[in-house]
């Protein structure tokens, strides 16, 4: 009889364990199949800002999303560059303060690239040419 006892015991448990071990493969199999329908992030975009010789940034003014790059490419014959930071008035006409976050350098052919991974809105201009008017926005959302 004792014998009888101890392997019903033994089989209860076995039973019980089995159920906790299905159980814990359906909560795994659960969090792997709604793991696996979660969309993925979307690809950043380069935009493109063209240099011209008419002293503009075309477009001057963009609004793109956080991790997008702009790239300004020169369509000039003129050197330019583009360098973050605001414009003021002083008496000898406009002049760039810059925030030092990009600067191209004097540029006569190529482009350069920039990525924006906070958000915010950036002031930018030709150091060159600001006082004709060169100067652009972005703004990332």
């Amino acid at each position: 009889m004792r014998k009888i006892v101890v392997i019903l015991n033994i089989a209860a448990l076995l039973t019980i364990f089995s159920f906790y071990g299905c159980s814990i493969a359906d909560q795994a199999n659960s969090s792997l199949d709604s793991d696996s329908s979660t969309t993925p992030s979307p690809t950043a975009t380069t935009h493109i800002v063209e240099m011209t010789g008419n002293y503009e940034f075309v477009p001057s003014s963009l609004t793109i999303k956080q991790g997008d790059s702009v790239e300004w490419v020169m369509n000039s014959p003129k050197p330019h560059e583009v360098a973050s930071g605001t414009v003021i008035e002083t008496e000898d006409g406009k002049e760039g303060v810059p925030d030092d976050l990009w600067n191209s350098g004097k540029m006569v052919s190529g482009s350069f690239t920039y990525t924006f991974n906070s958000t915010g809105t950036f002031p930018y201009y030709c150091d060159s040419h600001v006082d004709q008017g060169m100067v652009g926005e972005i703004t990332v959302e």
